[in-house]
């Protein structure tokens, strides 16, 4: 069932190709550009994505292609992205901080971009849909593992390679980086068990039998006479398998590692050719897992705060043990698949690669035990997991039960609707123990109940189980060599879903991107184009919500350029272009606190007190349930008016909604204010 032919280039068409290239790039750009968890890939990722998109949904309406088809399904998918989108956007109305819900909104479009992205290059694709995009996934996350290598063998390349010993590069967070590398194993067990490396290990079938593993029918353009030209897609299977094990294993990533052998198992599950694919695994991770144990050893490696001498020197040695690794696989794949599997061999392989699982289940289910014994003893509240090689054998989820708790309490505090998309690591503030920065509660459907509310986590859930019924759907309705592509294709919502019970996934476009593509590609593919018409009124909406989208991406980003620019303004006395420029900081960002603190700090080194004061207030105003602008306002009754009783109120307000923030130093701003109060500060005006 699991070949993975290489598209003819002749079969496929130019625009399809055309298209692919452009989709390549932006699925690169959302892991390399993608800015991590934070906002600014947004533009230039998720633009990219919409001009894509657009540009496409264009020559549709002018007839210059066909209107790819979904279904009933694939509409259903769709929907439930959208509607959580336009609920997302909703929360600006009444969220504690309207800026980040802003921001919350753009991300989900781009998401909801790349979903549109699969759909359309599946549609061009025609019968290759699912193959091609398979390949483009299988191309992105072998480029982006294989950086995330050389960045640790090359410490240059990783900026905070001496403070992080976890691989994290280039997506900035290695949970992120183990989703990618989970999603990876199926498709390199894709492409690894493609008729061009276990040419004579299937059973023989007539040519259009439905059951062909290979999808193969006399005069097919996509594997006629490519057999000898596909001869090194398994070859790079065996590779991106190897690459997945030993990425995944330095991301130190438990969930990772849990999903991992989750999509290896669901893999095998609705493959045909398993003892291949087992095989071939082991063949793969077993070189993986080696260099990855090695690389245990070394310190500088794995652990945070290493000596740059010591990262360069082990970095060294350990890009040369990656590359003997990489040689190796090489090796065995090409010396397994010279030498076909004859039936009795088939089962005595077969036997023993399950003895082989059965044994490493027993060992983990022993080190689980080992695990829930160390974590029954004592464990601190809310600790984190030290960054090592031994969290592996660490069950405790300490920390992250007390996000989910914090999030079930800013629920709570503003069901029904939520605080508002992206708010979470303000709205925490009020019920956290420490100082700590919290972003997301590392759970989405937590997150989407603590921003959302109840709509926002009932829709997300929604969009969960109408992706699921698609793929289902897909993998009933395609057959061959498209349901093998397909079934590496599941791979990627089945380990997103498993990894967004514990993590903040969805505020990452490197992860989230790929996997509403995937989901896109899935939908549409096996399902035949609609006919090539004019359709005028499509090709003017898709510029009017192209445009529309692109001022929703850029506006935030150019209203923080100009609240830069006014504090550069400001350091250099120039009082006019400041306030210019806080002032269309805040016209491009109404929802923004910030340019009117920028505002605020001009008018106050200009001596304009009264007008300082204003626009502080006006921030409070603005976002009364951010303990930020509170503490500004204090500040600056403090310090500029040395209004006691003014800065105590503002002060105390900003304690009452972050108690635990490291601002409040014994002896400081808050405990001479109260003094003062006590003393009569009030009574005196």
């Amino acid at each position: 069932m699991e070949a993975a032919p290489v598209p003819s280039v002749r079969a496929l068409g130019s625009a399809a190709l055309l298209l692919a290239g452009l989709v390549g790039i932006a699925l690169l750009g959302a892991t390399f550009a993608g800015d991590g968890s934070d906002v600014d890939g947004i533009l230039p990722v998720g633009g990219a994505a919409v001009l894509v998109l657009a540009a496409v949904f264009v020559l549709v309406g002018l007839g210059r292609l066909p209107l790819p088809r979904i279904g009933r399904s694939g509409l259903a998918v769709v929907l439930a992205l959208a509607l959580l989108c336009a609920w997302i956007g909703a929360t600006i109305v009444w969220s504690i901080a309207p800026d980040l819900s802003w921001d919350a909104f753009n991300r989900s479009l781009a998401f909801l971009a790349f979903l549109g992205l699969g759909i359309v290059l599946a549609g061009a694709a025609g019968p290759f849909a699912a193959r091609l995009g398979a390949t483009l996934l299988a191309l992105v996350t072998g480029v982006v593992l294989t950086w995330a290598l050389v960045a640790k063998a090359i410490p240059a390349l990783d900026p905070q390679g001496d403070r992080i010993g976890r691989l994290r590069e280039p997506v900035e967070y290695w949970n992120a980086l183990a989703l990618i590398a989970d999603v990876a194993l199926a498709l390199g067990l894709w492409l690894g068990v493609s008729r061009a490396l276990w040419p004579r290990n299937s059973p023989q079938r007539p040519p259009g039998d439905p059951r062909d593993p290979f999808g193969q029918r006399t005069g097919d353009p996509l594997t006629e006479g490519s057999r000898d030209r596909a001869d090194f897609v398994p070859i790079a299977g065996a590779l991106l398998l190897y690459v997945a094990t030993l990425a995944l294993l330095l991301t130190l990533s438990r969930m990772g590692l849990v999903a991992g052998v989750a999509v290896v198992v669901l893999w095998l599950a609705l493959s045909r050719e398993r003892v291949e694919a087992g095989l071939l695994l082991a063949c793969s991770a077993v070189p993986g897992a080696l260099v990855a144990g090695w690389a245990f050893t070394r310190p500088a490696l794995v652990e945070d705060g290493a000596e740059r001498a010591d990262r360069v020197a082990d970095g060294a040695v350990f890009g040369v043990l990656a590359l003997v690794g990489a040689a190796l696989v090489v090796g065995l794949a090409v010396f397994v698949a010279q030498r076909p599997l004859a039936p009795g061999t088939r089962k005595r392989v077969g036997r023993a690669l399950v003895a082989g699982a059965v044994v490493l289940a027993l060992a983990a289910v022993a080190g689980l035990a080992v695990a829930v014994g160390d974590a029954s003893t004592s464990r601190a509240a809310c600790s984190e997991v030290a960054n090592e090689p031994g969290r592996y054998g660490n069950i405790s989820f300490s920390n992250r039960r007390c996000w989910w708790v914090e999030a079930k309490d800013v629920f709570v505090e503003h069901a029904p609707e939520g605080a508002g998309a992206g708010t979470f690591e303000i709205a925490r503030k009020k019920f956290r123990t420490d100082a700590r920065t919290v972003s997301q509660p590392h759970s989405v459907p937590l997150q989407q109940l603590a921003d959302g509310g109840v709509a926002g986590f009932g829709l997300f859930v929604a969009f969960v189980l109408m992706g699921g019924a698609a793929c289902a759907c897909a993998l009933r309705r395609l057959g061959g060599a498209e349901r093998a592509a397909a079934v590496a294709l599941v791979a990627a919502p089945f380990a997103y879903l498993l990894h967004a019970l514990v993590d903040y996934n969805w505020d990452f476009l490197a992860v989230t991107a790929p996997t509403t593509f995937a989901l896109g590609v899935l939908v549409a593919s096996g399902r035949a184009p609609g006919e090539v018409r004019s359709r005028p009124f499509l090709a003017i909406a898709a510029v009017v919500l192209a445009v529309a989208t692109l001022l929703s991406f850029a506006s935030p980003r150019l209203s923080e350029r100009s609240v830069r620019a006014s504090d550069r303004a400001l350091d250099d006395d120039d009082f006019d272009r400041a306030r210019d420029s806080a002032r269309r900081a805040q016209l491009l960002n109404p929802y923004s606190v910030e340019p009117l603190f920028a505002l605020a700090r001009m008018y106050e080194r200009a001596g304009r007190l009264e007008e300082a004061g204003e626009r502080y207030t006006e921030a409070v105003e603005l976002q009364p349930e951010n303990p930020a602008t509170w503490y500004a306002l204090g500040i600056f009754e403090f310090h500029s008016r040395e209004d006691m009783c003014a800065a105590y109120r503002a002060l105390n307000r900003s304690w009452l909604l972050d108690s635990a923030g490291d601002q409040w130093l014994p002896g400081g701003e808050l405990d001479i204010s109260r003094e003062a109060v006590q003393q009569g500060a009030c009574e005196q005006q």
